[in-house]
C-alpha cells in the first residue's frame, strides 16, 4: 500500500529569493540590509564629491581615457561629467600639453603637480579656464589608474594680473623718480661746487688782508699809539685784536667747510680722481700721526699705538687716506679732554682692519647709525650748543673708505668712542 505525501504549494517568490541566493536561509539576505546602507551611503557621498569646488578625474593610466568624474565639472569645462566619460583627457588640454599627456599618467613619479587650461572641445563657448593640475598614478587590479585633481585658480591669475600690472606701474614710476633725483643730485652737486668756488676767491682775500691788518696794528699801530694810563684805549685795541684773531679763525673755519663740500660734492658726483697704488698700512698711519702731533701736544693728550708689523700693502689712494685718518684723529682730539688716544691695526682675514679709540664723550648708541650722514654731530653730547666742526669729515670718510671697496663704522665703548675702517689688501 502506497503512502501518500501531502506537497506545501510553491511560492513563486521564494524561489525566485532562492534562486538569486536571498532566500529564507541565504547568508546574503542577512547582508542585503547592510548593502543597501552602503550603496545609500556611496550615493550620499558621490553627491558631495559633486558639490565641491575642484574637478575630480579618473584616468586610466594606459589610454588615457577618462573613466569617471565628478566635482565642479560643469562650471569649469561647461558640460557635465557623463558627456566627458569615456573621452581622452588630453582633449581637455592645450595642445602644447596634450602632446605629453600620456607621459604625465606614466611617470614614475607618483604625484605631479602643474599649471595648465582647460578647454572643452564640445563647449566651443567657454572660454579656457586656468586650473592647477595634483595628478596621482595608483594600481588596480583593472590597471594603471590616474586620479587628477583640477582646482580652478582664474582668481588667483587674476590677482596675479593684477599685481604684475601695479609691479609694472610702480617700477616705472621709480625709475622716473630715480631720474629726477640723480638730476637734482648732479644739480645740487654742481651748484655747491659753483658757489664754493666763487666763495672761496674773496674768503681768501678776507682771511689775507685780515691777517695783513693784524700785523700792522700790532707792528706799527700800537707801539705808536700813545696810550697813558688810558684804560679806555687800551681796551679798544684790546677788543680790535680779539676780533680780528675771531675773523682770521671764523674764516679759516667757514674755508675748511668749504673744501668739505667741494670734495663731497665731487665724491658723490664720481668726479674725485684716486691715485691708487701699492701702500703700507705702516707708513700711512706713520705719517697721519706725524701731520696731527702738534694736535696731541696742545690738548695734552698721549697718542698709542697697536699696529702689528709687516701688515700687507693695500691699493689705495695714500693721501685720502691720511686724510681718513687725520679727520678721526682730530675728531678724537675735539671730543675728548683727557685720556688717551689709541691707534690699532690688524690683518683681519683678506682685509688691514684700522681702528681709532678715544677716551671722550662718546656716542649715544641711537646716534651709531647716523653719526655718518651730513652735518650731524654728537650734540647732545656736547657742552656748548656751538658744533665743533662742519660736520662733513665723517661723511668724506665713508664715501673714501667705499671707493676703496672697505668698510667703515662707529662703535660706543665704556669710556669713549671707536672708529673702525676697513681696506682690502692685495692678492
Amino acid at each position: 500500500m502506497k503512502r501518500r505525501v501531502d506537497r506545501k504549494p510553491v511560492d513563486p517568490a521564494a524561489e525566485r529569493e532562492k534562486l538569486i541566493g536571498l532566500g529564507k536561509n541565504s547568508i546574503s539576505k542577512s547582508y542585503y540590509p547592510e548593502l543597501r546602507k552602503r550603496l545609500e551611503e556611496l550615493e550620499h557621498f558621490r553627491a558631495l564629491m559633486d558639490r565641491i569646488s575642484d574637478a575630480i578625474f579618473v584616468v586610466d593610466a594606459t589610454t588615457g581615457t577618462i573613466l569617471d568624474a565628478s566635482g565642479a565639472i560643469e562650471p569649469m569645462l561647461g558640460c557635465s561629467a557623463s558627456d566627458i566619460t569615456g573621452k581622452e583627457f588630453r582633449e581637455l588640454l592645450p595642445d602644447h600639453i596634450a602632446r605629453y599627456a600620456i607621459n604625465l599618467f606614466s611617470s614614475n613619479s607618483e604625484h605631479l603637480s602643474l599649471e595648465t587650461e582647460f578647454n572643452c572641445s564640445e563647449c566651443s563657448s567657454c572660454p579656457p579656464v586656468p586650473v592647477e593640475l595634483s595628478i596621482r598614478t595608483v594600481k588596480a587590479q583593472t590597471g594603471g589608474r590616474a586620479v587628477i585633481v583640477a582646482r580652478d585658480i582664474s582668481e588667483r591669475k587674476r590677482n596675479e594680473e593684477a599685481l604684475r600690472k601695479s609691479h609694472d606701474k610702480l617700477e616705472i614710476r621709480v625709475r622716473e623718480r630715480t631720474r629726477e633725483l640723480e638730476r637734482a643730485n648732479r644739480a645740487k652737486s654742481e651748484f655747491l661746487s659753483i658757489v664754493s668756488h666763487e666763495l672761496r676767491t674773496p674768503l681768501t682775500s678776507v682771511i689775507g688782508f685780515t691777517k695783513l691788518i693784524r700785523k700792522k696794528l700790532l707792528d706799527t699801530i700800537y707801539p705808536a699809539v700813545n696810550i697813558n694810563d688810558d684804560t679806555q684805549v687800551a681796551k679798544s685795541m684790546d677788543t680790535v685784536e680779539k676780533n680780528l684773531d675771531i675773523i682770521v679763525s671764523e674764516g679759516e673755519r667757514l674755508t675748511s667747510l668749504i673744501n668739505d663740500v667741494l670734495d663731497l660734492a665731487k665724491l658723490e658726483a664720481n668726479k674725485l680722481e684716486f691715485k691708487r697704488r701699492p701702500i703700507s698700512p705702516n707708513e700711512v698711519i706713520s705719517r697721519a700721526m706725524d701731520a696731527t702731533s702738534a694736535l696731541f701736544i696742545e690738548s695734552g693728550l698721549t697718542l698709542l699705538t697697536d699696529i702689528d708689523s709687516g701688515l700687507p700693502n693695500v691699493d689705495a689712494d695714500f693721501d685720502r687716506i691720511i686724510q681718513v685718518l687725520v679727520n678721526l684723529f682730530s675728531n678724537a682730539v675735539k671730543f675728548t679732554s683727557q685720556g688717551t688716544v689709541t691707534c690699532c691695526a690688524r690683518l683681519v682675514e683678506d682685509h688691514v682692519r684700522i681702528s681709532v679709540t678715544d677716551t671722550g664723550i662718546g656716542i649715544p648708541a641711537p646716534m651709531l647709525e647716523t653719526i655718518f650722514d651730513k652735518f650731524t654731530q654728537a650734540k647732545d653730547t656736547l657742552d656748548d650748543e656751538r658744533p665743533r666742526g662742519t660736520g662733513l669729515g665723517l661723511p668724506i670718510c665713508r664715501k673714501i673708505i667705499e671707493a676703496h671697496h672697505g668698510h667703515i663704522w662707529a662703535e660706543s665703548t665704556f669710556s669713549g668712542a671707536k672708529f673702525v675702517f676697513t681696506l682690502p689688501v692685495i692678492k
